[in-house]
């Protein structure tokens, strides 16, 4: 037996048709693969922006509970040193504070200015990066307001606090370059 094949011959309307159709669907496509990468790209955009901000707000807690620490170690050593703590340097006039805190120069001078590094006893765990610097906190006596009842008998500390996260990193001139430094402050009366 021999078969013949024929080819089936289309009729002009459907040639016309097909021939119109071929320059269509690949622009289509290449439409809707543009646009499928836009949509891609704003996702990722969207979770890098997510991740930026949930490290952010990770360091800055590292270093509010590194200053807090720093605030209670200081607490904690001005409350055993009681009655006989002594403040250096002694205020010239007892009625102003000194504000020693605020200058960046007198925070690496602890023996000076009452700098204390807070002790880290178990404060991190083994998945945490260790501090690369320690927190601190500075003691200074703070004046009562005169017309305050018992003024002359009693004495008020300004404690200082401050705590940093762990990628915490200056330059030369002290300008913080990365991490997050967190400052606390209480008063402390007796």
């Amino acid at each position: 037996m021999n078969a013949t094949f024929t080819t089936p011959t289309l009729s002009r309307p459907s040639r016309i048709a097909a021939r119109g159709q071929r320059g269509i669907v690949l622009i289509t496509a290449l439409i809707l693969l543009v646009v499928l990468t836009l949509v891609a790209l704003l996702a990722v955009q969207g979770s890098i922006s997510g991740e930026q901000v949930s490290r952010n707000l990770r360091t800055s807690a590292t270093a509010a509970q590194a200053a807090e620490l720093a605030l209670r170690n200081c607490e904690d050593h001005l409350l055993a040193a009681m009655p006989s703590y002594s403040i250096n340097p002694a205020p010239p006039d007892p009625d102003t504070p000194i504000e020693l805190w605020r200058t960046a120069a007198n925070w690496a001078n602890s023996t000076m200015y009452n700098t204390i590094t807070a002790v880290l006893t178990n404060s991190l765990d083994a998945s945490s990066r260790p501090l690369p610097v320690l927190p601190l906190c500075m003691i200074e006596l703070n004046p009562l307001p005169p017309g305050e009842l018992g003024a002359q008998n009693r004495q008020s500390y300004l404690i200082t606090a401050r705590g940093f996260s762990a990628d915490y990193r200056v330059n030369g001139s002290g300008q913080v370059v990365s991490g997050s430094e967190v400052w606390l402050q209480s008063f402390f009366r007796r």
